[in-house]
């Protein structure tokens, strides 16, 4: 008989969105110590993580041989590119935007696709698309392994029905994150926004957040502000 795992001990991180909790359960500055120890084997992807490409959609995901490559389209940045359009009232259509990021696993490579029930347990099945990337919680890490458990949503193929919450767990010898918003940002916009493109992605990077078009509108307005001669030095 298969001993049934749970949520709450796979990846306790992701728990709330499956069973109800009566208290904390996750110690959170114990995990970003860990990440911040483990930083040179999680390499550019420990930015994003805790939530920063919650809501990215799902570009495509590619599994051959030995390597498996999610490809997102990172939500941050579009939600930035798209409050600079409407603010500008750029000519450039909304709905055509696309940041591409790959997340890259290989070597040694395992894949588990599982829904959970209704106490926590995790329910394997087989491989299934997916549409929407919500969080992870890395959850081993040493030289021969990286393990990441993803929460992922699936939409129902008809509209009117709720889609599924998808747990999967993945794990290789190395991770490469692979990064091409500034390609498809000089694309899109050329150089003309440039210096505030780089504003934006330092108030990422400082953990700001920035994936929402209000926050959006105030990072513009701070970058204007920056930018006015200070009245002391005229």
């Amino acid at each position: 008989m298969t001993e049934n795992r749970s949520i709450l001990t796979i990846a306790p991180l992701l728990a709330d969105d499956f069973v109800d909790l009566d208290g904390p359960n996750f110690d959170s500055n114990k995990y970003s110590i860990f990440l911040d120890e483990n930083a040179n084997r999680l390499g550019s992807f420990k930015k994003y993580l805790i939530c920063k490409l919650h809501d990215s959609a799902i570009i495509d995901i590619r599994q051959e041989f030995d390597k498996l490559s999610i490809i997102l389209n990172d939500y941050s940045t579009c939600v930035f590119a798209k409050t600079l359009i409407e603010r500008y009232n750029l000519p450039i259509g909304l709905n055509n935007i696309s940041f591409p990021l790959k997340i890259e696993f290989e070597g040694n490579l395992n894949v588990e696709y599982n829904k959970v029930d209704d106490n926590g347990n995790l329910i394997s099945i087989s491989r299934t698309d997916l549409d929407e990337y919500l969080y992870e919680q890395v959850t081993q890490i040493d030289k021969d392994k990286i393990e990441i458990v993803f929460h992922f949503w699936k939409t129902h193929v008809k509209a009117n029905k709720h889609g599924k919450r998808i747990i999967a767990i993945v794990s290789a010898k190395n991770l490469t994150l692979i990064e091409n918003q500034d390609k498809v940002w000089t694309e899109v916009f050329g150089h003309e926004y440039d210096e505030l493109y780089m504003y934006f992605k330092e108030q990422f990077n400082s953990d700001r957040y920035v994936s929402d078009h209000a926050e959006c509108e105030k990072l513009i307005d701070d970058f204007d502000q920056s930018k006015k001669p200070n009245k002391n030095t005229i």
